[in-house]
Protein backbone atom coordinates (compact mmCIF):
# COMPACT_ATOMS: atom_id res chain seq x y z
CA UNK A 1 0.00 0.00 0.00
CA UNK A 2 1.14 3.48 -0.39
CA UNK A 3 2.36 5.86 1.86
CA UNK A 4 3.62 8.55 0.85
CA UNK A 5 0.41 10.63 1.98
CA UNK A 6 1.33 9.55 5.53
CA UNK A 7 4.97 11.44 5.59
CA UNK A 8 3.19 15.31 5.82
CA UNK A 9 1.94 14.55 8.89
CA UNK A 10 4.89 14.58 11.13
CA UNK A 11 4.07 18.49 10.58
CA UNK A 12 0.53 18.25 11.25
CA UNK A 13 1.23 18.87 14.92
CA UNK A 14 1.41 22.74 13.84
CA UNK A 15 -2.37 22.90 13.23
CA UNK A 16 -3.96 19.99 15.13
CA UNK A 17 -2.95 17.72 18.19
CA UNK A 18 -3.58 13.60 17.23
CA UNK A 19 -6.03 12.06 19.06
CA UNK A 20 -5.19 8.91 21.47
CA UNK A 21 -7.15 6.51 19.78
CA UNK A 22 -5.93 7.95 16.08
CA UNK A 23 -2.17 7.35 17.21
CA UNK A 24 -3.38 3.88 18.41
CA UNK A 25 -4.42 2.33 15.00
CA UNK A 26 -0.97 2.16 13.64
CA UNK A 27 2.23 3.76 13.58
CA UNK A 28 1.84 7.66 11.98
CA UNK A 29 4.62 6.66 9.26
CA UNK A 30 3.68 3.03 9.33
CA UNK A 31 -0.12 3.13 8.48
CA UNK A 32 -1.43 2.91 4.96
CA UNK A 33 -3.16 5.59 3.22
CA UNK A 34 -6.58 3.36 3.30
CA UNK A 35 -6.39 3.14 7.00
CA UNK A 36 -5.65 6.60 7.68
CA UNK A 37 -7.78 8.52 5.30
CA UNK A 38 -10.71 5.91 6.41
CA UNK A 39 -11.95 8.17 8.92
CA UNK A 40 -13.14 12.05 8.96
CA UNK A 41 -9.70 12.15 11.67
CA UNK A 42 -7.61 10.72 9.50
CA UNK A 43 -8.96 12.99 6.49
CA UNK A 44 -8.56 16.15 8.60
CA UNK A 45 -5.05 15.38 9.99
CA UNK A 46 -4.26 14.19 6.02
CA UNK A 47 -5.38 18.06 5.46
CA UNK A 48 -3.55 19.82 8.03
CA UNK A 49 -0.31 18.04 7.58
CA UNK A 50 -0.44 19.11 3.28
CA UNK A 51 -0.14 23.08 4.70
CA UNK A 52 3.74 22.44 6.04
CA UNK A 53 5.66 22.38 3.30
CA UNK A 54 4.40 25.50 2.29
CA UNK A 55 7.18 26.71 4.89
CA UNK A 56 9.83 24.85 3.30
CA UNK A 57 12.86 26.59 2.42
CA UNK A 58 12.53 25.64 -0.96
CA UNK A 59 9.00 27.39 -1.22
CA UNK A 60 7.51 30.09 0.51
CA UNK A 61 10.37 29.57 3.63
CA UNK A 62 12.81 31.40 1.51
CA UNK A 63 13.54 30.34 -2.33
CA UNK A 64 10.32 30.87 -3.64
CA UNK A 65 10.59 34.66 -2.27
CA UNK A 66 14.02 35.07 -2.28
CA UNK A 67 15.19 33.89 -5.99
CA UNK A 68 11.86 35.85 -7.69
CA UNK A 69 13.32 39.29 -5.81
CA UNK A 70 17.18 38.27 -6.61
CA UNK A 71 16.23 37.78 -10.36
CA UNK A 72 14.65 41.79 -10.28
CA UNK A 73 15.72 45.06 -9.20
CA UNK A 74 15.03 44.59 -5.82
CA UNK A 75 17.87 42.74 -5.20
CA UNK A 76 21.36 42.87 -4.58
CA UNK A 77 24.47 40.52 -3.48
CA UNK A 78 26.42 42.54 -1.07
CA UNK A 79 29.38 40.93 -2.11
CA UNK A 80 31.98 43.85 -1.87
CA UNK A 81 31.12 42.75 2.32
CA UNK A 82 32.56 39.11 2.90
CA UNK A 83 30.09 38.82 5.39
CA UNK A 84 27.25 38.98 3.11
CA UNK A 85 28.62 36.73 0.63
CA UNK A 86 28.46 32.63 1.64
CA UNK A 87 27.81 32.09 -1.79
CA UNK A 88 24.04 31.32 -1.99
CA UNK A 89 21.57 32.90 -4.47
CA UNK A 90 24.50 34.00 -7.00
CA UNK A 91 22.67 32.08 -9.78
CA UNK A 92 19.47 33.72 -8.93
CA UNK A 93 20.92 36.84 -9.12
CA UNK A 94 22.53 35.64 -12.32
CA UNK A 95 19.62 34.52 -13.68
CA UNK A 96 21.58 31.37 -14.62
CA UNK A 97 19.59 28.15 -14.30
CA UNK A 98 19.85 24.93 -15.87
CA UNK A 99 18.36 21.46 -15.65
CA UNK A 100 20.84 20.64 -12.89
CA UNK A 101 20.87 23.88 -10.96
CA UNK A 102 17.24 25.05 -10.93
CA UNK A 103 14.61 25.53 -8.27
CA UNK A 104 13.25 22.96 -5.86
CA UNK A 105 9.88 23.86 -5.69
CA UNK A 106 8.32 21.01 -8.51
CA UNK A 107 9.27 17.86 -5.70
CA UNK A 108 7.79 20.30 -3.14
CA UNK A 109 4.74 21.26 -4.96
CA UNK A 110 3.57 17.95 -6.16
CA UNK A 111 4.00 16.48 -2.82
CA UNK A 112 1.53 18.81 -1.20
CA UNK A 113 -0.80 17.77 -4.56
CA UNK A 114 -1.00 14.18 -4.26
CA UNK A 115 -1.33 14.68 -0.68
CA UNK A 116 -4.57 16.91 -1.01
CA UNK A 117 -5.35 14.21 -4.18
CA UNK A 118 -5.97 11.52 -1.52
CA UNK A 119 -8.31 13.00 0.37
CA UNK A 120 -10.25 14.88 -2.28
CA UNK A 121 -10.26 11.62 -4.14
CA UNK A 122 -11.35 9.71 -0.63
CA UNK A 123 -14.22 12.04 -0.03
CA UNK A 124 -15.55 12.29 -3.53
CA UNK A 125 -15.97 8.46 -3.50
CA UNK A 126 -19.30 7.03 -3.50
CA UNK A 127 -20.68 5.43 -0.70
CA UNK A 128 -17.30 6.76 1.02
CA UNK A 129 -17.62 5.26 4.61
CA UNK A 130 -16.56 8.32 6.54
CA UNK A 131 -18.64 9.28 9.56
CA UNK A 132 -18.76 13.16 9.07
CA UNK A 133 -21.22 15.23 7.74
CA UNK A 134 -21.42 17.07 4.36
CA UNK A 135 -20.62 20.59 5.51
CA UNK A 136 -17.34 18.80 7.36
CA UNK A 137 -16.35 17.02 4.76
CA UNK A 138 -16.79 20.05 2.25
CA UNK A 139 -15.06 22.26 4.42
CA UNK A 140 -11.66 20.42 4.31
CA UNK A 141 -12.39 19.25 0.44
CA UNK A 142 -12.05 22.92 -0.14
CA UNK A 143 -9.03 23.53 1.66
CA UNK A 144 -7.41 20.50 0.14
CA UNK A 145 -9.08 21.96 -3.47
CA UNK A 146 -7.54 26.11 -2.33
CA UNK A 147 -3.62 24.08 -1.61
CA UNK A 148 -3.88 22.13 -4.71
CA UNK A 149 -4.74 25.14 -6.72
CA UNK A 150 -2.21 27.14 -5.37
CA UNK A 151 0.54 24.39 -6.07
CA UNK A 152 -0.92 24.19 -9.43
CA UNK A 153 -0.52 27.88 -9.67
CA UNK A 154 3.04 28.34 -8.48
CA UNK A 155 4.48 25.98 -10.28
CA UNK A 156 3.12 26.97 -13.68
CA UNK A 157 4.31 30.58 -13.05
CA UNK A 158 8.18 28.86 -12.62
CA UNK A 159 8.04 26.24 -14.82
CA UNK A 160 5.97 27.71 -17.48
CA UNK A 161 6.51 30.87 -20.29
CA UNK A 162 4.15 34.02 -18.96
CA UNK A 163 0.75 33.58 -19.78
CA UNK A 164 -0.10 36.40 -22.07
CA UNK A 165 2.82 34.84 -24.48
CA UNK A 166 2.28 30.97 -23.93
CA UNK A 167 -1.54 31.15 -25.15
CA UNK A 168 -0.20 32.99 -28.19
CA UNK A 169 2.49 30.51 -28.63
CA UNK A 170 1.98 27.32 -31.92
CA UNK A 171 4.58 25.12 -30.60
CA UNK A 172 5.54 23.13 -28.04
CA UNK A 173 7.13 23.92 -25.06
CA UNK A 174 6.42 27.58 -25.38
CA UNK A 175 2.36 27.01 -25.01
CA UNK A 176 2.94 24.44 -22.27
CA UNK A 177 1.75 24.64 -18.85
CA UNK A 178 2.87 22.00 -16.23
CA UNK A 179 1.36 18.65 -15.57
CA UNK A 180 -2.00 18.67 -14.23
CA UNK A 181 -2.29 15.79 -11.19
CA UNK A 182 -5.58 14.84 -9.96
CA UNK A 183 -5.07 11.28 -8.57
CA UNK A 184 -2.89 9.97 -5.28
CA UNK A 185 -0.87 7.69 -7.75
CA UNK A 186 2.63 8.38 -7.04
CA UNK A 187 3.60 6.30 -10.02
CA UNK A 188 1.77 8.18 -12.98
CA UNK A 189 3.68 9.73 -15.29
CA UNK A 190 2.08 12.85 -16.92
CA UNK A 191 2.27 14.89 -19.47
CA UNK A 192 2.60 18.86 -19.21
CA UNK A 193 -0.80 20.02 -20.28
CA UNK A 194 -1.32 23.03 -22.07
CA UNK A 195 -1.10 26.80 -20.82
CA UNK A 196 -5.12 27.33 -21.06
CA UNK A 197 -5.87 23.48 -19.19
CA UNK A 198 -3.63 24.22 -16.57
CA UNK A 199 -5.09 27.33 -15.73
CA UNK A 200 -8.61 25.92 -16.02
CA UNK A 201 -7.71 23.61 -13.48
CA UNK A 202 -6.41 26.18 -10.96
CA UNK A 203 -9.91 28.03 -11.44
CA UNK A 204 -12.48 24.98 -11.27
CA UNK A 205 -10.71 24.11 -8.34
CA UNK A 206 -10.83 27.61 -6.57
CA UNK A 207 -14.54 28.13 -7.81
CA UNK A 208 -15.42 24.63 -6.40
CA UNK A 209 -13.66 25.64 -3.17
CA UNK A 210 -15.53 29.11 -3.13
CA UNK A 211 -18.99 27.01 -3.69
CA UNK A 212 -18.48 24.38 -1.19
CA UNK A 213 -16.55 26.11 2.12
CA UNK A 214 -18.82 27.38 4.84
CA UNK A 215 -18.14 31.16 4.45
CA UNK A 216 -17.67 30.81 9.02
CA UNK A 217 -15.33 27.97 8.73
CA UNK A 218 -11.79 28.24 10.18
CA UNK A 219 -9.66 25.30 10.71
CA UNK A 220 -10.18 24.42 14.67
CA UNK A 221 -6.32 24.73 16.52
CA UNK A 222 -2.93 26.26 15.84
CA UNK A 223 -0.98 29.27 16.83
CA UNK A 224 -2.41 31.42 13.71
CA UNK A 225 -5.47 32.36 12.24
CA UNK A 226 -4.51 33.76 8.78
CA UNK A 227 -2.47 30.35 8.14
CA UNK A 228 -5.35 28.45 7.09
CA UNK A 229 -7.71 28.68 4.32
CA UNK A 230 -10.68 30.54 4.13
CA UNK A 231 -14.03 31.75 2.26
CA UNK A 232 -11.69 35.03 1.07
CA UNK A 233 -8.41 33.40 0.74
CA UNK A 234 -9.80 31.25 -2.10
CA UNK A 235 -11.22 34.58 -3.75
CA UNK A 236 -8.57 36.56 -2.91
CA UNK A 237 -5.94 33.95 -4.80
CA UNK A 238 -9.01 34.15 -7.80
CA UNK A 239 -8.36 37.81 -8.08
CA UNK A 240 -4.70 36.91 -8.59
CA UNK A 241 -5.37 33.88 -10.80
CA UNK A 242 -7.51 35.85 -13.10
CA UNK A 243 -5.35 39.05 -13.04
CA UNK A 244 -2.71 36.36 -14.38
CA UNK A 245 -4.93 35.18 -16.84
CA UNK A 246 -5.88 38.66 -18.24
CA UNK A 247 -9.76 37.83 -17.31
CA UNK A 248 -9.79 41.54 -16.03
CA UNK A 249 -13.92 41.23 -15.10
CA UNK A 250 -12.96 38.01 -12.72
CA UNK A 251 -9.54 39.85 -11.39
CA UNK A 252 -12.23 42.89 -10.52
CA UNK A 253 -14.82 41.19 -8.90
CA UNK A 254 -13.16 38.78 -6.84
CA UNK A 255 -11.08 41.55 -5.44
CA UNK A 256 -14.10 43.27 -5.29
CA UNK A 257 -15.31 40.43 -3.01
CA UNK A 258 -12.61 40.28 -0.42
CA UNK A 259 -12.70 44.56 0.14
CA UNK A 260 -16.80 44.35 0.55
CA UNK A 261 -16.14 41.48 3.46
CA UNK A 262 -14.81 44.08 5.57
CA UNK A 263 -12.70 41.34 7.13
CA UNK A 264 -9.70 43.22 6.74
CA UNK A 265 -8.58 46.66 7.63
CA UNK A 266 -5.63 48.61 5.62
CA UNK A 267 -2.49 49.23 7.77
CA UNK A 268 -1.89 52.53 8.73
CA UNK A 269 1.43 54.35 7.80
CA UNK A 270 1.91 54.11 11.40
CA UNK A 271 1.54 50.65 11.53
CA UNK A 272 4.37 50.16 8.62
CA UNK A 273 7.08 52.37 9.39
CA UNK A 274 10.40 50.18 10.25
CA UNK A 275 10.07 49.55 14.24
CA UNK A 276 9.87 47.33 16.98
CA UNK A 277 6.01 45.89 16.87
CA UNK A 278 5.18 46.96 13.14
CA UNK A 279 3.28 44.58 11.22
CA UNK A 280 6.20 42.89 10.13
CA UNK A 281 7.17 41.99 13.49
CA UNK A 282 3.65 41.43 14.82
CA UNK A 283 3.50 37.93 16.12
CA UNK A 284 0.67 36.50 16.15
CA UNK A 285 -1.41 38.97 13.55
CA UNK A 286 -4.53 39.57 15.33
CA UNK A 287 -6.04 41.89 12.69
CA UNK A 288 -5.29 44.04 9.45
CA UNK A 289 -4.45 43.55 6.03
CA UNK A 290 -3.18 39.65 5.54
CA UNK A 291 -5.59 37.09 4.60
CA UNK A 292 -3.92 34.05 3.81
CA UNK A 293 0.09 33.85 5.16
CA UNK A 294 2.53 30.62 5.66
CA UNK A 295 3.59 30.38 9.96
CA UNK A 296 6.86 29.54 10.63
CA UNK A 297 8.34 28.80 13.40
CA UNK A 298 11.92 27.96 14.88
CA UNK A 299 10.66 24.54 16.52
CA UNK A 300 8.61 22.83 13.34
CA UNK A 301 10.25 21.18 10.41
CA UNK A 302 10.10 23.24 7.40
CA UNK A 303 11.08 26.52 7.23
CA UNK A 304 13.74 26.99 10.09
CA UNK A 305 17.67 27.18 9.55
CA UNK A 306 19.93 30.07 8.80
CA UNK A 307 18.81 29.50 5.24
CA UNK A 308 15.52 30.77 5.55
CA UNK A 309 14.08 34.04 4.74
CA UNK A 310 15.24 35.81 8.11
CA UNK A 311 18.35 34.45 7.44
CA UNK A 312 19.32 35.00 4.30
CA UNK A 313 17.66 38.56 4.21
CA UNK A 314 19.42 39.65 7.48
CA UNK A 315 22.96 41.10 8.55
CA UNK A 316 22.83 39.60 11.96
CA UNK A 317 22.19 36.22 9.03
CA UNK A 318 24.23 35.02 5.82
CA UNK A 319 22.91 38.36 4.49
CA UNK A 320 23.42 37.23 0.75
CA UNK A 321 19.65 38.50 -0.43
CA UNK A 322 20.45 41.97 -0.02
CA UNK A 323 18.13 44.93 -1.37
CA UNK A 324 19.01 47.43 -4.02
CA UNK A 325 19.37 51.24 -4.52
CA UNK A 326 16.87 50.38 -7.51
CA UNK A 327 14.38 49.68 -4.91
CA UNK A 328 15.37 52.58 -2.44
CA UNK A 329 15.00 55.32 -5.10
CA UNK A 330 11.57 54.76 -6.08
CA UNK A 331 10.46 55.99 -2.65
CA UNK A 332 9.29 59.45 -2.09
CA UNK A 333 10.48 61.11 0.99
CA UNK A 334 7.89 60.41 3.57
CA UNK A 335 6.65 57.14 2.40
CA UNK A 336 6.91 55.07 5.39
CA UNK A 337 7.52 51.99 2.85
CA UNK A 338 11.05 53.64 2.02
CA UNK A 339 12.03 52.54 5.81
CA UNK A 340 11.72 48.82 5.35
CA UNK A 341 14.45 49.35 3.29
CA UNK A 342 17.11 49.75 5.68
CA UNK A 343 21.03 49.83 5.77
CA UNK A 344 23.06 47.43 8.16
CA UNK A 345 24.17 49.18 11.59
CA UNK A 346 27.46 50.02 9.59
CA UNK A 347 25.86 51.58 6.93
CA UNK A 348 26.93 50.02 3.99
CA UNK A 349 24.62 47.63 2.32
CA UNK A 350 20.34 47.61 2.39
CA UNK A 351 17.93 44.81 3.20
CA UNK A 352 14.37 44.64 3.34
CA UNK A 353 12.69 44.78 6.60
CA UNK A 354 9.77 43.16 5.87
CA UNK A 355 12.08 39.70 7.30
CA UNK A 356 12.88 41.51 10.46
CA UNK A 357 12.05 37.67 12.71
CA UNK A 358 9.80 36.98 16.01
CA UNK A 359 12.81 37.56 17.97
CA UNK A 360 12.04 33.78 19.43
CA UNK A 361 15.93 33.02 19.02
CA UNK A 362 19.47 33.03 17.28
CA UNK A 363 18.06 31.29 14.33
CA UNK A 364 15.04 33.18 14.02
CA UNK A 365 11.35 32.85 11.65
CA UNK A 366 8.91 35.07 10.25
CA UNK A 367 5.94 34.49 9.06
CA UNK A 368 5.23 34.83 4.72
CA UNK A 369 2.73 36.50 3.64
CA UNK A 370 0.92 35.23 0.58
CA UNK A 371 -2.51 37.21 -0.04
CA UNK A 372 -3.22 40.62 1.64
CA UNK A 373 -5.55 43.49 1.12
CA UNK A 374 -3.18 45.63 -0.44
CA UNK A 375 -2.92 43.60 -3.67
CA UNK A 376 -6.77 43.16 -3.81
CA UNK A 377 -7.11 46.63 -3.99
CA UNK A 378 -3.97 46.88 -7.27
CA UNK A 379 -5.59 44.39 -9.01
CA UNK A 380 -8.53 45.87 -8.80
CA UNK A 381 -7.26 49.10 -10.24
CA UNK A 382 -5.40 47.39 -13.20
CA UNK A 383 -8.55 45.36 -14.14
CA UNK A 384 -10.29 48.58 -14.18
CA UNK A 385 -8.05 50.56 -16.23
CA UNK A 386 -8.16 46.86 -18.94
CA UNK A 387 -11.91 47.40 -19.29
CA UNK A 388 -13.32 45.83 -15.77
CA UNK A 389 -16.54 47.89 -14.24
CA UNK A 390 -16.83 47.88 -10.85
CA UNK A 391 -20.24 50.19 -9.45
CA UNK A 392 -18.61 52.51 -6.99
CA UNK A 393 -14.78 51.79 -7.60
CA UNK A 394 -12.54 53.72 -9.47
CA UNK A 395 -8.80 52.91 -10.12
CA UNK A 396 -8.05 56.66 -9.15
CA UNK A 397 -9.92 55.66 -5.54
CA UNK A 398 -8.04 51.90 -5.66
CA UNK A 399 -4.56 53.42 -5.96
CA UNK A 400 -4.76 56.58 -3.42
CA UNK A 401 -6.48 54.11 -0.84
CA UNK A 402 -3.17 52.67 -0.54
CA UNK A 403 -0.91 55.92 -0.72
CA UNK A 404 -3.15 57.56 2.20
CA UNK A 405 -2.26 54.74 4.18
CA UNK A 406 1.71 54.77 3.48
CA UNK A 407 2.43 58.74 3.92
CA UNK A 408 2.99 59.15 -0.21
CA UNK A 409 1.21 61.30 -2.75
CA UNK A 410 -1.55 59.26 -4.74
CA UNK A 411 -0.58 58.15 -8.51
CA UNK A 412 -2.48 59.38 -11.27
CA UNK A 413 -4.07 56.42 -12.68
CA UNK A 414 -2.40 54.87 -15.53
CA UNK A 415 -0.70 51.22 -16.02
CA UNK A 416 2.53 52.56 -15.27
CA UNK A 417 1.57 54.10 -12.14
CA UNK A 418 -0.50 50.76 -11.06
CA UNK A 419 2.82 48.60 -12.05
CA UNK A 420 5.03 51.11 -9.82
CA UNK A 421 2.40 51.02 -6.85
CA UNK A 422 2.70 47.55 -7.12
CA UNK A 423 6.56 47.57 -6.97
CA UNK A 424 6.39 50.11 -3.59
CA UNK A 425 4.26 47.96 -1.57
CA UNK A 426 4.39 44.32 -2.69
CA UNK A 427 8.15 44.75 -2.79
CA UNK A 428 9.80 41.32 -1.31
CA UNK A 429 7.12 39.76 -0.64
CA UNK A 430 7.79 37.45 -4.70
CA UNK A 431 5.59 39.48 -6.95
CA UNK A 432 7.87 41.80 -9.08
CA UNK A 433 9.57 38.70 -11.39
CA UNK A 434 5.89 37.37 -11.76
CA UNK A 435 4.62 41.35 -12.39
CA UNK A 436 7.21 41.58 -15.38
CA UNK A 437 6.27 38.58 -16.68
CA UNK A 438 2.93 38.76 -16.96
CA UNK A 439 2.21 42.15 -18.11
CA UNK A 440 5.53 41.50 -20.98
CA UNK A 441 7.99 43.78 -19.64
CA UNK A 442 11.40 44.04 -19.68
CA UNK A 443 13.32 43.77 -16.51
CA UNK A 444 16.10 46.75 -16.03
CA UNK A 445 18.06 47.21 -13.34
CA UNK A 446 21.13 49.81 -12.72
CA UNK A 447 22.40 48.88 -9.02
CA UNK A 448 24.11 46.03 -9.78
CA UNK A 449 27.35 43.89 -8.08
CA UNK A 450 29.64 42.07 -10.29
CA UNK A 451 30.20 41.79 -14.25
CA UNK A 452 28.45 39.05 -14.83
CA UNK A 453 24.77 40.22 -13.92
CA UNK A 454 22.64 40.91 -16.78
CA UNK A 455 20.63 44.69 -16.11
CA UNK A 456 17.84 43.52 -18.36
CA UNK A 457 15.96 40.41 -19.66
CA UNK A 458 13.60 41.68 -22.63
CA UNK A 459 10.13 40.44 -22.93
CA UNK A 460 9.82 36.67 -24.24
CA UNK A 461 13.33 36.06 -23.12
CA UNK A 462 13.83 32.23 -22.25
CA UNK A 463 14.58 32.91 -18.63
CA UNK A 464 11.46 33.79 -17.64
CA UNK A 465 10.48 30.28 -17.46
CA UNK A 466 12.71 28.26 -15.37
CA UNK A 467 13.65 24.67 -16.96
CA UNK A 468 12.64 21.51 -15.39
CA UNK A 469 14.99 19.30 -13.07
CA UNK A 470 17.08 17.05 -15.20
CA UNK A 471 16.05 14.14 -12.39
CA UNK A 472 12.25 14.97 -13.20
CA UNK A 473 12.93 13.17 -16.86
CA UNK A 474 14.49 10.22 -15.33
CA UNK A 475 11.39 9.37 -13.77
CA UNK A 476 9.33 10.58 -16.35
CA UNK A 477 9.84 10.30 -20.06
CA UNK A 478 6.87 11.86 -20.81
CA UNK A 479 7.72 15.56 -19.96
CA UNK A 480 9.22 18.11 -21.98
CA UNK A 481 11.99 20.81 -21.22
CA UNK A 482 11.33 24.53 -21.96
CA UNK A 483 13.33 26.49 -24.45
CA UNK A 484 16.48 27.13 -23.99
CA UNK A 485 17.52 24.36 -21.72
CA UNK A 486 18.67 20.71 -21.90
CA UNK A 487 17.40 17.77 -20.40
Amino acid sequence: MKKYIIIAFAAAITFVSCGKNFLEEAPKLSQSDVLTLSTFDGLDMATSGAYAPLASTNWYGADFILSNEMQTMNGKRWVNFTKYDSGRYTDQYSVRYTASNTKALWGQAYYVILSCNAVINKIDEENNGIEATEAQLNNIKAECLFLRALSHFDLVRTFAMPYYYAIKATSEPANLGVPVVLTADATAKPARETMANTYKQIIDDLLEAEKIIDPDYTRAGGTDPYAKVSLTAIQALLSRVYLYSQNWQGAADYATKVIESKKYTMWTADQVANKAGNVWREEPRTKGEVIFEIYVNTTQSYGTGNTNVCGMTSYLGYGDCGASEDLLNIYEDGDVRKTLVSPDPDGNALFTMKYFGKGMGTIDAANIVVLRLSEMYLNRAEAILNGAQVTGASAADDLATIANNRGAAPLQATLTNIYLEREKELAWEGHLWFDLARTGREMTRTDVSGTSIPTSIPAGDYRWAMPIAAREFTVNENLVQNEGYSK
